[in-house]
């Protein structure tokens, strides 16, 4: 625990009662923002888990669609066919506010899907490679959005967690100590200026009655 470096007196004492309620108040707000993002975190930790499951078991199936696809269609007249096949892809990124800061927000827009069955020679599992693939590729996007929120709220936990801990312990009692030493110094000079009074006080009777004495010896 360290002392500011300042004159003690009542200005700077005013000052710092001020500077240490606005650090208080800030304190117990930081406190609350750092257990809003230990719970979102904690919830965003549950979701990755349950999209990663999801994520993993639509690539199993996308890909074991796709195995058969080629095991059916052979894997040069499959790639072929896939040539000329075109969707539009486009991938947003928007933003989210969470506790306070932004948190990206990760979407996949693609040309609306339609059965390719018949054309060039396709057939029907060709269409659910497509189908599941396009799923995947949503459900990957998802996957990012969270795990790169995580990582952000990580982040400003940690930036809100740094600035918790030092109001606790670095600002707010050096703030108190001296308080308490400028409080003790203006008690200290307080009890100085009583005893100089008290003091001045009784020379001042003394000499007004050393006076009245000399004047009743020179009247006789």
């Amino acid at each position: 625990m360290g002392r500011l470096n300042v004159a003690p007196t009542k200005s700077v004492q005013l000052n710092l009662r001020r500077d240490l309620a606005m650090a208080t108040e800030g304190f117990n707000l930081l406190e609350q923002k750092r257990e809003i993002l230990v719970m979102e975190m904690m919830r965003m930790l549950g979701r990755v888990q349950v999209v990663q499951k999801e994520l993993n078991e639509k690539r199993e199936k996308a890909y074991r669609t796709l195995r058969r696809a080629i095991a059916q269609n052979g894997y040069m007249h499959l790639k072929n066919v896939a040539s000329g096949i075109h969707y539009e892809h486009q991938v947003s990124v928007q933003s989210n506010i969470i506790a306070g800061f932004r948190a990206p927000r990760i979407g996949t827009n693609h040309t609306k899907f339609h059965s390719q069955f018949g054309f060039a020679g396709t057939d029907a599992l060709v269409d659910a490679t497509m189908q599941e693939f396009l799923e995947l590729m949503e459900a990957i996007a998802g996957l990012a959005e969270l795990e790169t929120t995580v990582m952000l709220l990580a982040r400003e936990l940690k930036k809100t967690q740094r600035r918790v801990n030092a109001l606790e312990h670095i600002f707010i009692p050096d703030y108190k100590a001296t308080l308490h030493y400028i409080g003790e110094s203006l008690e200290s000079k307080e009890l100085d200026s009583f005893f100089t009074s008290k003091m001045i006080k009784k020379r001042l009777e003394a000499a007004q009655e050393t006076k009245k004495e000399e004047d009743v010896l020179n009247a006789k």
